[in-house]
């Protein structure tokens, strides 16, 4: 019986990554065929996986070598961005070399920091046995003959509600878009006049550092003092989150599943895109560029595309469910595969 390891950025209270891991789960025989074990070594210790000492290291080094050593197959999935092959990637590499097979599911490649770690990656990702990548442009900035799948959220059932149930606008901040809260706020402020919906701020990443929870609160209570009335929400179970997205007649993301879930939910989307992910994604839907801004200054486009997400009605040119079949066939195992 097959025994999958599944790899990826679990256990950091993170919406999206954890979207993945359940996502995979739902859909393992899809992937890997029937009767297939899964496993992602994560303890539930959270304060050990999350640590960013040495303590942390420690617990991420024994996950990797225990999943390593109980399956027959090594799977990284999920949005890792992989610009180098770095501290567990690189224990994972060695991996290659001893019988066990690797693959490398809905993921995506570069941006590369250096042409020596874009040869890093190249060289990871060849010897794999298996690699579908989540984007278009992963595939050429790596230039080696891999298949495109799409996003595994896109394996997660999402509802779809009328336009007539969606009735407030859902704004999801990053604090990993590397903007000062000056930044988001002043945007915010001047997106924010003609809105005559209730507003929600949600934090899509929980972690207790470096998560949006504070990020979030800041920026919200700067535009509390300007007027601006909003409600916090904040990630606590993937259907809890997906259901305030779905319900939105409208989301403004820095976060890249708040873009995505918007989109498979079919509700209309602004990207405030601060990392090539999202520029990536929306370019592989058809997002125009007015929906998806590459700084954060409110521009009269960008002020324009904003009031249009109110609208309710999408923009994107390939349709949710295309590109839900297309996940779902480039994930499917065949006998190639």
């Amino acid at each position: 019986m097959k025994r999958v390891n599944v790899v990826g950025y679990y256990g950091w209270e993170n919406f999206g990554d954890e979207l993945f891991r359940a996502a995979i789960h739902i859909n393992r025989e899809l992937i890997w065929g029937p009767g297939v074990q899964l496993r992602s070594f994560v303890t539930p210790i959270r304060m050990l996986h999350q640590n960013t000492g040495p303590l942390g290291s420690i617990t991420r080094l024994c996950e990797t070598v225990i999943g390593g050593l109980w399956g027959d197959t090594i799977a990284l999935c999920g949005g890792s961005v992989l610009e180098d092959v770095r501290g567990t990637q690189r224990l994972r590499s060695a991996v290659i070399q001893r019988n066990r097979r690797t693959e490398a599911i809905g993921v995506s490649l570069g941006p590369w920091r250096s042409a020596t770690a874009k040869a890093r990656v190249r060289e990871y990702i060849s010897q794999m046995d298996r690699v579908v990548v989540r984007d278009t442009a992963s595939r050429t900035r790596v230039g080696l003959n891999i298949s495109v799948g799409g996003d595994l959220a896109a394996l997660y059932p999402m509802p779809i509600y009328e336009l007539s149930e969606r009735k407030y606008l859902t704004i999801c901040p990053s604090v990993d878009s590397g903007a000062s809260v000056d930044d988001v706020v002043a945007i915010l402020d001047e997106l924010l006049t003609h809105v005559d919906l209730p507003v929600r701020m949600l934090a899509l990443n929980v972690r207790r550092r470096h998560g949006d929870v504070e990020f979030s609160h800041q920026i919200r209570e700067r535009l509390a003092r300007l007027g601006h009335d909003i409600e916090f929400e904040r990630f606590d179970s993937l259907d809890q989150t997906i259901e305030i997205i779905a319900k939105s007649r409208a989301v403004w993301s820095q976060r890249l599943h708040g873009v995505i879930v918007s989109y498979l939910c079919d509700v209309p989307v602004l990207a405030l895109s601060h990392h090539q992910k999202i520029t990536d994604f929306a370019s592989d839907i058809g997002l125009p560029p007015r929906f998806a801004p590459e700084t954060l200054s409110p521009s009269g486009s960008t002020i324009r595309a904003a009031a249009e997400t109110l609208r309710g009605r999408p923009s994107w040119q390939i349709k949710s469910e295309h590109y839900r079949q297309m996940t779902r066939n480039a994930f499917t195992l065949t006998d190639s595969k």
